[in-house]
């Protein structure tokens, strides 16, 4: 009787069969460490870098908070290893294999249609890829390891790129392949921000129409100017102003409270309080105040070039302004970059967003007018976007020497092209 009762209790060997096996363990380590990597990856899009840690990716992720420190020991591995998942499994910024080597005029697969179609996937399903990989670009100059990690994803791109430039027909292929991965980098982040529908790109790449009126559905707000303040209270205000910028500036950090500021600048909380009523306003006006410096550098250059305007002056007056973007201001250039992509996760930054991008877009074209016959709506965002790409993608691999001497006559070609209405897009 005691043998029947062992053997009664032992599990019936046919049952355990039917039932579904577990995945070995390596499997199952493999799965766990992909799911935390497609965490990271929205992680970054919705909150940025400053917004990522362990236990932030675990819970997006689904998985313990034990998980993510074992497959990944510090904020780097992650980053690092999404970065390198967008890259082996991605097409982002990169046109795929049966479109490359197809020449400019063969319908779907010249690189206008592609350009369209991937601006079309950004403003949708592509979005949140779109985002974690302008935030990682944006971050890059900061940490050696990132700059690696951005100077790996452009010499990828620049390879597809280059291919499918020597079918172009252009006379250089290699201005060309420049031209095609910084109008791509530029309009990206434009897209990020503004949102546009897939059918308001094809009204203004299509169809004609102006994108100030088009994807800014008819607003041109400017940003709100704070009340005429004096004395005391015009300092403190102040004195919380330049610490954000300073936190935009030197860390990328777009993740800013008002007690934080108020702290760094040695003021209460109630200060912060007072002078902006949310973090939104305050990262507004700091933006606003980032882009009027830089207006103010812009009209410094303009005013030693005084005289005709024409194309050799608008390519040395834009040659120089970027040399100093690029080098001297780069990471306040990326600040302002930076906020535009943090306007794509807070819609409250959006109007002050659009009202700098409006403005850049009007300056752009009061240069090209008068050196330009056939001057487009499209064509002063596309000089926009050349410009905010070429400066993302050079200060996102350091500003080498070697790239930077390549800048005068990319502007050179890219803008005759534009001007004499023979641009690719």
């Amino acid at each position: 009787m005691a043998v029947a009762r062992r053997l009664s209790t032992m599990p019936d060997k046919r049952a355990r069969a039917r039932e579904p096996k577990r995945a070995p363990a390596q499997a199952r380590s493999v799965e766990t460490r992909k799911r935390i990597i497609e965490g990271a990856i929205l992680v970054l899009a919705e909150r940025g870098i400053a917004g990522m840690t362990h236990r932030e990716i675990a819970r997006t992720a689904g998985v313990s908070l034990a998980s993510t420190t074992y497959h990944f020991a510090s904020k780097f591995d992650i980053l690092a290893a999404a970065s390198q998942e967008m890259l082996d499994h991605d097409t982002l910024l990169l046109p795929s294999d049966d479109a490359a080597g197809s020449s400019e005029g063969a319908g779907a697969g010249c690189p206008r249609s592609w350009l369209i179609a991937f601006l079309a996937k950004v403003a949708g399903e592509q979005r949140v890829r779109g985002a974690c990989w302008t935030e990682i670009m944006l971050d890059a100059p900061r940490h050696p390891e990132s700059l690696a990690l951005a100077r790996r994803w452009f010499a990828a791109a620049t390879k597809v790129w280059s291919e499918w430039a020597a079918t172009s027909g252009d006379g250089d292929s290699d201005l060309t392949a420049r031209s095609y991965g910084d109008v791509t980098i530029g309009l990206l982040l434009f897209v990020l921000v503004l949102r546009p529908t897939e059918e308001d790109l094809k009204a203004v790449f299509d169809g004609g129409e102006d994108p100030l009126d088009r994807w800014g559905h008819g607003q041109k707000v400017a940003p709100a100017k704070p009340a005429r303040q004096s004395g005391k209270s015009a300092v403190t205000r102040e004195a919380i102003l330049r610490a954000t910028l300073d936190e935009l500036v030197s860390k990328g950090q777009t993740a800013i409270g008002l007690k934080a500021m108020a702290s760094k600048a040695g003021l209460s909380p109630s200060a912060a309080f007072y002078h902006f009523p949310t973090t939104a306003s305050l990262i507004e006006t700091a933006q606003h105040r980032l882009f009027e410096n830089a207006k103010d550098r812009y009209r410094i250059v303009a005013s030693m070039e005084r005289g005709v305007e024409s194309l050799e002056r608008l390519i040395d007056r834009t040659s120089v302004i970027f040399f100093r973007e690029a080098t001297e201001y780069a990471l306040e250039s990326l600040a302002i970059y930076r906020v535009w992509l943090e306007a794509s996760r807070q819609p409250s930054l959006q109007s002050a967003i659009w009202a700098d991008i409006a403005d850049q877009h009007s300056a752009w074209r009061r240069l090209l007018t008068p050196i330009s016959s056939s001057l487009r709506p499209l064509d002063p965002l596309l000089s926009q976007a050349l410009f905010t790409g070429k400066l993302i993608r050079l200060v996102a691999s350091g500003s080498r020497t070697e790239d930077l001497a390549h800048v005068r006559r990319e502007f050179a070609h890219d803008l005759g092209m534009i001007s004499s209405g023979r641009f690719w897009l």
